[in-house]
């Protein structure tokens, strides 16, 4: 009898065990401690059609400032100016053809450039010019946002510095999931009139040389899932249970018999 209800327990057992393993994902597995890896991929932020660019040009006098910037400004009785409490920056929207209107200046090809080649370039311009001896140009994007999907939570960020790369999405999106592939992080970027598509092991130190680890504007991480059967996923909790239930008859058995 005690031989029969150990050929009970032991499978009981084993069944009861494999159903509550949980797989084990860590970041970087091959990433050496105490160890330095160079840096060959920086990255800066392109301006793209679609992008929406805050410009905000300084000079020693600000009332020269006041037809290129989108700032609402007061001038004083001796004739100084300042930006108001309830000025707006609405920004320049940059078009399919990577243009934006900027003011005197008339209509600037951005597209394709950066924001520090867009300052340097505007700030040419006005000194060059003659408009502002002493212009100082500071351009940024203001709606640089990162995409998430599948396995991690789903969303937007929105990164003010234009700056982020696949490790510090995933992270500020609240890390992936039990049910991601670690493995197989995609990201989904459109390049013009191409989407390409790549993908991310993030297991190990050869993320770091992806085009894809520097994220873009408009991005698409895709945390892809498991595939889990849930029929499959319905019978294994069904036999757990039944295998649970004879495993407790069997030990009361043994209890009983002894």
């Amino acid at each position: 009898m005690r031989k029969t209800i150990n050929l009970v327990l032991l499978p009981a057992i084993i069944l009861m065990c494999q159903s509550c393993k949980h797989a084990k994902y860590v970041y970087l597995q091959d990433m050496p401690l105490d160890s330095t890896l160079p840096i060959t991929n920086k990255q800066e932020a392109h301006v793209m059609p679609g992008d929406r660019l805050e410009i905000h040009v300084i000079c020693t006098k600000q009332e020269l400032a006041i037809p290129f910037n989108a700032y609402s400004y007061q001038v004083s009785q001796e004739g100084g100016a300042s930006s108001s409490n309830d000025a707006v920056v609405r920004g320049y929207l940059v078009d399919d053809e990577g243009f934006i209107d900027f003011p005197i200046l008339g209509r600037l090809q951005v597209g394709g450039l950066t924001t520090r080649q867009i300052s340097s370039h505007i700030q040419g311009l006005l000194v060059n010019g003659k408009y502002i001896p002493d212009a100082l140009v500071d351009a940024r994007i203001t709606n640089f946002t990162i995409y998430g999907l599948g396995a991690l939570a789903p969303g937007k960020l929105v990164i003010p510095d234009a700056k982020i790369n696949v490790l510090q999405a995933v992270a500020q999106m609240g890390d992936l999931r039990g049910t991601a592939k670690y493995d197989k992080v995609r990201v989904i970027r459109e390049n013009g009139n191409e989407r390409m598509e790549y993908d991310i092991d993030m297991t190990t130190k050869e993320l770091y040389n992806s085009p894809a680890f520097h994220l873009q504007q408009n991005d698409i991480v895709y945390a892809e899932p498991k595939k889990l059967q849930k029929d499959a996923a319905n019978r294994s909790a069904i036999w757990v249970s039944l295998v649970a239930a004879l495993a407790s008859i069997a030990y009361t058995l043994t209890y009983i018999l002894k």
